[in-house]
């Protein structure tokens, strides 16, 4: 059975932290200082990567020349400042570590950030001293004849070319169940779902439920609806143009093509990465906070 373990609970002090920090350095200068302080004062070791330096060069000091070895438990914490979007890139890069990643809000809307920008230092120390629970989510992988790829957010297989729409037909464990006329689909997980598969009309899925979604882009038929799909199934899609490719997209960077009669195979079965969560900070509270209208009580 595909499957994750549930939160992960009763963590160690953090005595190293792993920066990672948007791509854009104004947007995170000053909350950097602010962290590096409070790491300071707390006795934690700050380590970066040279690609960091080169944005924050006042990071130079704490640079690793090796790529440092991070594991579960507490001790080491991933610490992401940026948006959704450079959490999404640490989970994908630091899956195989199996320590928590944890974000500082420095986007736009942060749905996956546990600390929001104006109480860094509170949320920080409460991070470091293992007042969080780790939940560890599940991601797709997707294979084809020319590769393979792991995706935390989605996968999307989008009209390509000179392609005014891409000519599709999908199967699940080799079912078939419908060929269409669409700009794309969208394949989620569930933290994927509020993301391009919200957009695209999917439905929203708790972090705690195996599944994954797949939803479409402007379908030229009024039957098309999502469709959520099991941890144990498999999804495969098609490419049943007669000259068009459709180009292949993983959590949003662009990563192959399927070719007129090639077919991808997508499961829930990529790597579990582990993202760092305040108790109090459900899933649902975040949709409400993130997404929604105030609650009359």
């Amino acid at each position: 059975m595909t499957g994750h373990p549930g939160p992960q609970t009763g963590l160690a002090p953090a005595k190293r932290v792993l920066l990672l920090t948007h791509r854009s350095p104004e947007v995170t200068r000053e909350g950097l200082r602010e962290v590096l302080r409070v790491l300071e004062a707390e006795g934690v070791e700050p380590i970066v990567s040279a690609a960091e330096t080169i944005k924050h060069p006042e990071l130079k000091p704490f640079q690793s020349n090796a790529a440092p070895t991070f594991g579960p438990g507490g001790e080491d914490l991933i610490l992401v400042l940026g948006g959704d979007g450079s959490l999404l890139r640490a989970l994908s890069r630091e899956a195989a570590s199996g320590a928590a990643i944890m974000g500082i809000n420095f986007g736009r809307v942060g749905f996956l950030a546990s600390i929001e920008r104006d109480d860094v230092e509170q949320g920080l120390r409460r991070a470091l001293r293992g007042e969080y629970t780790i939940l560890t989510l599940p991601s797709l992988r997707a294979e084809w004849s020319e590769g393979r790829i792991d995706s935390v957010n989605d996968l999307a297989l989008l009209r390509g070319g000179e392609a005014r729409i891409a000519d599709m037909t999908y199967a699940v464990d080799g079912e078939p169940v419908a060929t269409l006329r669409c700009d794309g689909l969208v394949c989620s997980t569930p933290v994927g779902s509020t993301a391009y598969n919200l957009a695209a009309g999917g439905p929203t899925v708790s972090w705690r439920v195996p599944c994954f979604v797949v939803s479409f882009i402007a379908a030229h038929h009024l039957d098309t609806r999502p469709l959520v799909i099991g941890a144990e199934e498999s999804l495969t899609v098609t490419n049943t143009s007669v000259v068009d490719k459709c180009d292949m997209l993983s959590d949003g960077q662009l990563v192959g093509a399927l070719r007129p009669g090639q077919s991808t195979t997508i499961t829930l079965t990529g790597p579990g990465v582990h993202l760092g969560i305040f108790p109090e900070a459900s899933f649902f509270r975040r949709y409400r906070e993130k997404f929604g209208r105030p609650v009359s009580t």
